[in-house]
């Protein structure tokens, strides 16, 4: 019983030190004070504001854009590259597979500052097509993990079936194969999505002129003096992102346990 209560304790703590930060954020985004002070006085004076800032609403609308073209071409990229990749466990699937995943372990730092510095080799100037570039590197990844594990979990009896009875590559992939792996379609799209909405390093390096982004516009405005504005955009996306995780969760559920581990 001892050994259970300080298990809980210790959950508590390891939540509290992970969460506190983050629900003290949201509670400040509703709170009338300009400078987050105490007492608590409930306003949504500082939503309203954020709605009526037409530069940071321009960053937003920059940075749904940005994500929603990245996870489209990333769907559409790791649907093709899992399909394609040849079955078991041969060399060249582990090969293309370590290739593809290589860029979740190198800093987004790193991979920013390569593209910049190829982007000047070449004589280019920053523009929206390298920006998304960087922006699918560091994206793919994730949608290839969530889509390749899908895919494992599919029986491929079905699909082998399809053959037997005279279907074709194309039927069989629009009969069988896409109505069994669109939920990973989905979850890896808004991962993809969010992955590229919260990316700042990759987009501050390679942002056009006159071009903002949420993240750079929300770090340009603390530069100049922090106010709750920020508060309630930061929460806004953090709603966004936990709704994104729980419909991921709900779709994939059995895959996410292939890729974590059972």
């Amino acid at each position: 019983m001892k050994k259970q209560g300080l298990a809980w304790l210790y959950a508590a703590l390891i939540f509290s030190f992970l969460y506190i930060p983050v629900f003290v954020l949201a509670l400040m985004s509703f709170n009338q004070s300009r400078y987050n002070t105490l007492p608590f006085a409930f306003s949504t004076h500082w939503y309203s504001l954020l709605l009526a800032n037409t530069k940071l609403m321009a960053a937003v609308i920059n940075s749904v854009y940005i994500a929603a073209i990245t996870a489209v071409i990333c769907v559409v990229l790791a649907t093709a590259l899992v399909l394609g990749l040849p079955a078991g466990r041969s060399r060249i699937r582990s090969l293309v597979n370590s290739l593809v995943l290589m860029p979740l372990t190198i800093p987004w730092l790193i991979m920013g500052l390569s593209l910049l510095l190829l982007l000047t080799e070449l004589g280019f100037s920053k523009n929206l097509f390298m920006l998304l570039s960087g922006h699918i590197i560091i994206s793919l990844p994730y949608a290839v993990l969530v889509i390749g594990a899908r895919l494992a979990d599919m029986d491929k009896s079905i699909e082998e079936a399809a053959y037997s009875l005279g279907a074709n590559e194309w039927t069989t992939f629009y009969r069988i194969v896409l109505p069994n792996i669109w939920p990973a379609l989905i979850a890896g799209g808004f991962l993809a999505f969010m992955i590229s909405f919260d990316n700042f390093v990759i987009s501050y390096f390679l942002i056009p002129s006159g071009s903002s982004t949420l993240p750079i516009e929300i770090y340009s405005s603390i530069k100049f003096g922090f106010t709750p504005e920020i508060n309630a955009a930061a929460t806004i996306i953090l709603v966004v992102t936990m709704a994104m995780i729980l419909l991921i969760a709900a779709l994939m559920q059995s895959s996410i346990k292939n890729v974590f581990g059972r």
